[in-house]
């Protein structure tokens, strides 16, 4: 949890100091570094809350980072081509048989696992060197990879100005839980929110 709380406070550091531009590089650079952005989103949220971000500029600005960062990596699995990412790919961890996997899901579901990889802890980061390596087209991989990245930052940073009177137990259920309930909790949010913007819509 230190680790975590260490990035998160760095990452929150730069928002502080440089606002939406500063959370777009913390989110290009998630890209390539393990940065939570489950941890981070939320802290940007408290911001949000306490009026120092607009929620549509922090969501468009996270988006935007990480779809640009995301974007840097394809081009590098595009240049590297498949042999060179295959090798790449040991020192994040994945072995040949993961790869091979891995690249078996892009032959299936291409599109569904960049899309849908944008809202899992981890494989964020594992399917930009596939996607570029084993030649996406490039306008669907940023088209996806925004569409993905947009329902994340606006989960977690609408998480975060929700519940930022009680930002303890969220940073610990955060770095406790899971993938798979990561993911189901990001879903859960988007829902939510769009029900109350909906609402708010109606209303008034």
């Amino acid at each position: 949890m230190s680790a975590l709380s260490t990035v998160a406070e760095a990452a929150t550091a730069l928002v502080d100091a440089a606002g939406d531009a500063g959370l777009a590089a913390v989110m290009a650079v998630e890209a390539v570094l393990p940065i939570p952005s489950e941890v981070v989103l939320p802290l940007v949220g408290s911001q949000v809350a306490a009026g120092q971000l607009s929620y549509p500029g922090a969501v468009l600005a996270a988006t935007l980072g990480s779809t640009l960062g995301a974007w840097a990596m394809f081009l590098a699995g595009r240049a590297g081509g498949r042999t060179r990412v295959q090798q790449l790919s040991r020192l994040i961890g994945l072995d040949a048989r993961r790869w091979d996997h891995l690249e078996s899901w892009f032959d299936r579901r291409g599109a569904w696992v960049v899309l849908l990889g944008r809202l899992v802890p981890g494989v964020r980061v594992l399917v930009n060197l596939p996607a570029g390596s084993l030649g996406m087209p490039t306008a669907r991989f940023l088209a996806l990879t925004a569409a993905g990245s947009a329902v994340w930052n606006a989960a977690w940073i609408g998480a975060g100005s929700t519940l930022v009177t009680y930002w303890d137990a969220v940073l610990s259920a955060v770095a406790d839980a899971r993938p798979g309930t990561l993911l189901a909790a990001a879903v859960g949010l988007v829902v939510v929110l769009a029900r109350q913007t909906r609402a708010r819509a109606v209303f008034g």
